[in-house]
């Protein structure tokens, strides 16, 4: 937050609000107004803000204030350091899917600072993976997928965030590659990361095409999906999964991630139909209503 803060150029709020309020009451805009940078905001007062973003007309100014109060709430969220934030995320989402919204409102300065500052918030939280044995709910192992899967309906540019990831410079990141990869390889139920669902206890494998929050009528941005379509193949995959086990060489995860690769020659043909569907199921909007539901082809 403090780089962000040093990068954001906008450290006094509006001496005037002139946003409306969705539900007409004020008294959160004039809350969130008296914040000073290095403070939390109020979960309620979020939550309330982002119906004004949703629904009413924008004052750029206190947005372009009150911004990294909003990314420092989906940070604690996704990092596991507060749940308090959880239902205003679900909105903010929808909030920067709407291209109108930073575009219009903040510099191309501040536009860059959001997304290094969303890029390096998911590395980080890729960085800190460990295991590779989950059974039952697994939030912790589901939310960063959860965040990379919708970073590529927000913002243009998950190339950097993916090349930054599959370069394996951290423990985590390989761990994470592997947990990935487990996903594109093998049928649910089967995939010795993640153990299959169960209705007392949840589970199985992230689903890599959901998207986070209230994202229901949205899809990959088209720059995501061509560099995803260029980028995921079996030669792709099989390189990265062979570099992560070497990476956890002398890790706990090294034997389970060895026979991953192991069963690379048994999986081949789900993991080439799977690297070709992805980026086709990333680009697919499941318009309201629908009663379709996305699912691999094997």
């Amino acid at each position: 937050m403090d780089t962000l803060w040093r990068t954001w150029g906008s450290a006094s709020p509006p001496g005037r609000i002139t946003q409306e309020a969705f539900e007409l009451d004020d008294a959160h805009l004039r809350r969130l107004v008296r914040l000073r940078p290095g403070e939390r905001a109020n979960a309620s007062d979020l939550w309330d803000y982002s119906q004004d973003l949703l629904y009413t007309e924008i004052q750029g100014p206190l947005l372009a204030y009150l911004l990294p109060f909003c990314l420092n709430a989906w940070r604690e969220d996704l990092r596991g350091m507060s749940t308090e934030y959880a239902g205003f995320v679900e909105w903010f989402y929808l909030v920067l899917a709407d291209r109108e919204v930073l575009d219009g409102h903040l510099s191309s300065d501040q536009c860059v600072a959001v997304s290094e500052f969303m890029r390096q918030t998911i590395l980080e939280e890729i960085d800190d993976q460990r295991g590779l044995s989950f059974g039952g709910r697994n939030a912790r192992q589901h939310g960063w997928v959860a965040a990379l899967t919708a970073y590529g309906v927000l913002l243009p540019d998950a190339e950097l965030l993916w090349n930054s990831w599959w370069s394996l410079n951290t423990i985590g990141r390989a761990i994470a590659a592997v947990q990935y990869v487990s996903c594109l390889m093998y049928p649910e139920n089967e995939n010795p990361v993640f153990a299959p669902w169960t209705p007392d206890a949840g589970g199985g494998p992230p689903c890599l095409w959901d998207f986070e929050g209230h994202l229901y009528t949205h899809r990959w941005l088209q720059p995501n999906v061509d560099f995803l379509k260029g980028f995921l193949a079996v030669s792709t995959v099989s390189d990265v999964l062979t570099r992560a086990v070497e990476r956890l060489a002398d890790q706990p995860e090294h034997k389970i991630a060895a026979g991953i690769r192991d069963d690379l020659p048994l999986t081949i043909e789900t993991l080439r139909a799977r690297c070709a569907e992805l980026p086709l199921l990333l680009a697919t909007t499941q318009e309201p209503g629908s009663v379709v539901d996305f699912e691999w082809s094997r």
